[in-house]
């Protein structure tokens, strides 16, 4: 449907009465994707929100009041993202997606400028496992080597397959 042309695409001039059909069919395909647009996400938006943003023309405009809306403070950010890696705790689920979800908050993190090395996640996804993972934790410990995320994430899930095995 083309519609994200109004976000990828500067407005083309309004065409002179003899421009080439193909300009012609440029613009309105350009305006009825920024209708469209702009329709789409005010019709996505709870009324409350809808009223709190000015309405524009364009909706390269548009999408960026609603952005300035919503834009958090990277200390803030960095704040509650920090909050979340460190008291993270694997319940019960996945072992993979408990660590991936640890990866992408490292990740953000990185983004934000906040350095989070594998190796400290490693440690920090380790410390995050129930203690149904201690021997698994005293193995980590005892060996000279050390575990990639990608090792870590694949250890995790045998033992998990192992304990599910055992009934445990």
């Amino acid at each position: 449907m083309d519609l994200d042309v109004a976000l990828r695409e500067e407005e083309p001039d309004v065409p002179e009465e003899d421009d080439s059909t193909k300009i012609t069919n440029k613009y309105e395909k350009w305006h009825k994707a920024n209708r469209m647009t702009i329709l789409i996400m005010k019709g996505a938006m709870s009324d409350t929100v809808r009223c709190g943003i000015a309405d524009m023309e364009s909706a390269k405009e548009f999408f960026a009041s609603i952005e300035a809306k919503f834009k958090e403070s990277d200390k803030a950010e960095t704040g509650n993202l920090m909050n979340s890696l460190t008291t993270t705790k694997f319940v019960d689920g996945s072992a993979r997606e408990h660590i991936l979800g640890l990866i992408d908050i490292a990740t953000k993190l990185n983004a934000l400028d906040v350095a989070i090395s594998d190796p400290f996640l490693v440690h920090l996804a380790l410390n995050s496992l129930p203690s149904e993972y201690s021997q698994l934790k005293s193995t980590y410990n005892a060996q000279k080597e050390k575990w990639d995320l990608n090792e870590l994430i694949a250890i995790c899930v045998h033992e998990h397959k192992i304990r599910e095995k055992q009934g445990c």
